[in-house]
Formats: structure tokens, sequence, C-alpha cells
């Protein structure tokens, strides 16, 4: 990415090449280990590459695959089929100030849902997950965007 095509982002960071070359991740849940798993497309399939709970996310989409949703409400058993898909991220960038948890429990709803507002989530310009917690960071621009 050319320097003038980082000053026209909208999003309050400065994306160098370096960020623009980011690999896609996707991101669930693991109950059995009590952190998230952090999978990579490896030879055309995902593979888990990281146990964590703390990443940061650009560009995130929140799937949740249904027939993964109608076996556990079928079964009453936990498995994989909701997920986080986006691109790693170094850092939450300082001028995000308005954050919102993100939640999803199969029972309640097909969605990710914003618990403050309880409505639900498609996307996000960027996501954090800190000890634990999935929270959407929006940006609040202040000034003359560029």
């Amino acid at each position: 990415m050319c320097d003038s095509t980082a000053a026209k982002q909208t999003d309050g960071v400065n994306h160098s090449p370096q960020t623009n070359t980011m690999k896609q991740i996707r991101i669930y849940y693991n109950f059995h280990k009590k952190l998230f798993s952090v999978q990579e497309k490896v030879n055309g399939s995902w593979k888990v590459v990281e146990y964590t709970n703390e990443i940061f996310i650009r560009n995130a989409t929140f799937k949740v695959s249904e027939s993964g949703r109608q076996r556990v409400l079928k079964q009453k058993r936990k498995n994989v089929h909701a997920f986080i898909l986006g691109e790693r991220f170094p850092f939450i960038p300082k001028s995000f100030v308005y954050r919102d948890e993100i939640s999803y429990n199969p029972y309640k709803g097909p969605n990710f849902m914003v618990l403050s507002e309880n409505k639900p989530l498609d996307r996000a310009k960027y996501v954090a997950i800190i000890g634990g917690k999935v929270i959407a960071l929006i940006p609040e621009f202040q000034g003359t965007r560029i």
C-alpha cells in the first residue's frame, strides 16, 4: 500500500504495508481449555495455531452455522459452530473510545449480540478479546477526516 492510500483510510489507523498482509484468522471459544482457539488456513484447511484470551482483530465478521446451532438445541450438547473471522491486528488503536461487549448464546438466538443494546451484530471494524471478553471497538473521529 502506498503512502497516499494509507492517508485515505478513514478508520484513524496508520495502515502500513505490514498490516495489509496479515493472515485471515477464525476464532472460537474452546470450552475445554477455557480459552479462545485461533485458526489459520493451512493447506486449504482451518488449523488451530494458538490458544489465547487476548487478541485483536480487524474487519471482523461474526458467523453462526444455523445447522450447528440446531444440533446444540436438539442434543443439548455444545459444538463448535460460531466464529469470529477477520485479520489479526497487532494492537488496539488509541482512537477508539466506544466499546461494546459481544456475546453469543445458541439458546438465546442465532446471532452474536451487543449486550448493552441487545441487538444482533454481523460485523465490526475492530474487535478485541481481552480477559476472555469479546469487545467491539467503534472509532470516534475528532477533527477532519483525511
